[in-house]
């Protein structure tokens, strides 16, 4: 099952469940979607990542209104938001923890030694790891890994 029919049927459950929040994170998460789709030259709607990446913007989106949340101390807002974020992330796939991460790091390291510059090796590794690693967390570790 794709990721847009899995936010269908998420749709379809929140709104018997009468679910408010979840409905309306759903059908927003959809519209990316569908933008995305319209974006898109293939005929026969986004595929899987191409739906991976558009939920990932809208989580970025999400990421960066709550720190502004913050800053004007509207702690509903940022409750609400990291509720958002929870229902979106259901549907992405599981990213690696950062344990996983700085062992990959050294493990990348030790079969290059030559890298010594932490955008070389956020970008190597980025390349490698794809989705499965969140970019701001690989660039912070890179860091600490070489410093």
């Amino acid at each position: 099952m794709s990721i847009r029919e899995r936010i269908q049927e998420g749709i379809k459950q929140a709104t018997k469940d009468r679910q408010t929040l979840r409905m309306e994170t759903l059908r927003m998460a959809k519209g990316a979607l569908l933008l995305k789709e319209k974006e898109s030259p293939h005929a026969n709607g986004v595929s899987d990542e191409e739906a991976v990446a558009a939920l990932r913007a809208e989580v970025k989106k999400r990421q960066q209104s709550m720190e502004t949340f913050r800053q004007v101390n509207r702690l509903e807002m940022v409750e609400q938001l990291e509720q958002e974020i929870a229902i979106i992330e259901e549907f992405l796939p599981v990213q690696l923890g950062e344990a996983d991460l700085e062992a990959r790091i050294r493990a990348h390291l030790a079969e290059h030694p030559e890298i010594n510059h932490a955008g070389k090796l956020t970008g190597a590794l980025k390349k490698e790891l794809g989705d499965l690693a969140d970019g701001r967390m690989l660039m912070e570790l890179c860091k600490k890994v070489l410093g």
